[in-house]
């Protein structure tokens, strides 16, 4: 019998919509485990125009809505944001940032979730799962409220001296008409066995 060692992420995503990401009329939410702290949102926002932004990852167009990049930037102040967006400059963005020099919170999985519509699962149109792993992390996949799972594509990802791994997921339409939501998302080792998880908060 397999011995599971689960240690709850603890991350300081700071929340997107909250210093002006989300704009146009977007609507979605994004669900963080403890908020990043102490940042004062003028100059955050402003540290957000520098640094290159890197497209790590894909979200494929499905259920008859587009396609989505996943996208990385490094800004000048040290953070390190990771966000899904139509576009690299689109303000249409879900995701959030930490700093760079502890990108994953102290654990080995980061991630968050960015929804349209709502306030209910019924009212959800599109919900997303983005987030980093550290690059010793074999897998990820996505624990929904049926107790089944849905396995994650990962992407190397190399900036600076960071090696981490990235990935992005789009929630099924059907799962979503159902009323199946995610519950964690969850980090796997070589052998599948559980090495840490992140509570979307969207989930049961």
């Amino acid at each position: 019998m397999t011995t599971r060692t689960t240690r709850t992420t603890r991350t300081r995503w700071a929340v997107a919509a909250a210093i002006g990401l989300l704009a146009a009329g977007a609507l979605a939410e994004v669900v963080i485990a403890d908020p990043f702290r102490g940042a004062d949102p003028l100059s955050f926002e402003a540290d957000l125009g520098t640094g290159e932004v890197t497209r790590v990852a894909d979200i494929a167009a499905a259920d008859g809505l587009p396609a989505r990049g996943v996208f990385v930037q490094m800004t000048g102040g040290g953070q390190l944001c990771l966000w899904d967006a139509p576009s690299a400059w689109s303000r249409q963005r879900g995701g959030g940032c930490n700093p760079a020099d502890d990108p994953l919170g102290g654990s080995s999985i980061s991630a968050s979730l960015a929804y349209e519509g709502g306030p209910g699962v019924d009212g959800v149109t599109d919900a997303r799962l983005v987030g980093l792993v550290a690059d010793d992390v074999h897998g990820v996949e996505i624990l929904m409220t049926d107790d089944s799972r849905r396995r994650v594509r990962l992407s190397r990802l190399e900036t600076g001296s960071l090696r981490l791994r990235a990935f992005g997921y789009r929630i099924r339409a059907s799962d979503l008409k159902r009323g199946i939501t995610p519950v964690a998302v969850l980090a796997l080792d070589s052998r599948g066995v559980e090495v840490a998880r992140q509570a979307t908060g969207l989930g049961g």
